[in-house]
């Protein structure tokens, strides 16, 4: 039976445990010249289905708009605010758990999302029993291998182009793939006029370097450990999967 939940028949969803749900939260914004323009999508969604076939839960339609404040400059990009983003999130969470999920895993597949998905899943959480967990699939998980597999990581950079080689080789056009080298800040400063410096090409990173034998590894690595820690957070809440 499908992980996706909107491919499940009225039949199929009334005899499905629905305790464990996903819900990817991605955006729709530049990344360089290479990738579609809803890579952080794609990407939330591809790990949010392989870890709920591990688990045995369901996967809720994607969050497609999300905020990109950074990007905003680009053609592409579409950035949403943050209140927006949190009152729309909260309702989804509000819905899952009234539909019968008492754990949903947010898997984010945007940065400028961060604040916002866990504002929400702490609102959301106070309100109910739900418990909810929130991923940031690239950088939460398998940190260690993606420090040994990619040695110019990025925004559109060396390891997401890798991880879209295998989710959807079909829209990655390599012959665009570029090169830009930022320089690291020593510490973490907003400034709208730095931020247009960093993302001139919507790009960090090299992802001349990418490869599909790399995206699989990080991805493979990705999902076992994030499928691990869902599986010891339903033990704790009591849930079997």
């Amino acid at each position: 039976m499908s992980v996706r939940f909107w491919e499940l028949t009225g039949r199929q969803v009334d005899g499905r445990d629905l305790s464990v749900m996903f819900l990817p939260v991605g955006v729709l914004e530049r990344h360089g010249l290479h990738l579609p323009l809803g890579t952080d999508t794609l990407t939330a969604v591809y790990v949010a289905e392989r870890v709920a076939e591990r688990v045995g839960g369901v996967v809720l339609p994607p969050v497609w708009y999300g905020s990109c404040m950074a990007m905003r400059n680009h053609k592409g990009t579409f950035d949403v605010s943050q209140d927006a983003l949190v009152r729309y999130v909260v309702e989804i969470l509000r819905e899952a758990h009234r539909n019968g999920a008492r754990l949903v895993v947010v898997v984010s597949g945007h940065g400028g999302n961060t604040v916002a998905l866990h504002y929400a899943a702490r609102q959301a959480a106070m309100e109910t029993d739900l418990a909810v967990i929130v991923v940031d699939w690239w950088k939460d998980a398998a940190v260690e291998e993606r420090r040994k597999l990619f040695s110019k990581p990025g925004h559109a950079g060396e390891d997401e182009t890798s991880a879209m080689l295998v989710i959807a080789e079909d829209l990655v056009d390599l012959d665009s793939a570029d090169y830009v080298e930022v320089e690291r800040l020593p510490i973490r400063v907003y400034h709208k006029g730095i931020e247009e410096e960093i993302y001139s090409k919507a790009l960090t990173g090299d992802a001349r370097l990418a490869s599909r034998e790399k995206g699989e590894k990080w991805l493979s690595a990705v999902v076992a450990e994030i499928a691990e820690d869902v599986l010891a957070v339903a033990r704790r809440l009591g849930i079997t999967v």
